[in-house]
């Protein structure tokens, strides 16, 4: 389940680098900086969440299956936030700066942040410290499938498609975590 749950998380990856090919100026090297830089910031949020986790989240130690499954609904609510974005074309962004892609990054990292909060042992443990380069190497895999495929509105409706499950199956890791 927690294998499904990092694979939902980094999904994002592969909807934000469906635009990266669709001006043809960006050689596939650009797209592919450009996809390592998301997925380090996938890492780096998750990892910020765990140690800010780690200084109050003992704290709620009590009510851990309850905050599991908060922090998944409020990951999934992003997640489904983002489908609306996807199917009308307003999640494409176009990079021409490092400012641009460090807040994309940024941004994407958000999920990765509130999942850091909850990796704790008594919350949702994940693979411990090896969970950020997990986080990583997924995002990668999932940034080159989004580089990878032609950009087309069939696109834009698999990835919408795959974000709505991405997000249930967050969800339910989150129902999951109460049993």
């Amino acid at each position: 389940m927690y294998y499904l749950f990092i694979i939902a998380l980094t999904f994002c990856v592969c909807v934000a680098s469906t635009a990266f090919n669709v001006e043809q100026k960006n050689g596939w090297w650009r797209n592919m900086l450009f996809v390592c830089a998301l997925s380090a910031g996938q890492g780096l949020m998750y990892w910020l969440g765990s140690l800010l986790g780690g200084t109050f989240m003992h704290r709620f130690e009590g009510f851990a299956k309850v905050i599991v499954l908060i922090i998944c609904f409020m990951i999934a609510f992003r997640m489904v936030m983002d489908t609306l974005k996807i199917k009308s074309g307003k999640n494409l962004f176009l990079i021409d700066k490092p400012k641009q892609l460090i807040i994309l990054s940024i941004a994407l990292g958000i999920n990765a942040l509130f999942a850091g909060l909850i990796s704790g042992d008594a919350f949702l443990p994940l693979f411990g410290g090896i969970t950020p380069l997990l986080i990583i190497g997924l995002s990668m895999i999932w940034g080159l499938i989004g580089i990878g495929t032609k950009f087309s509105q069939t696109k834009l409706l698999v990835n919408s498609l795959l974000n709505i499950a991405a997000a249930l199956a967050v969800l339910a890791t989150g129902f999951v975590a109460i049993i």
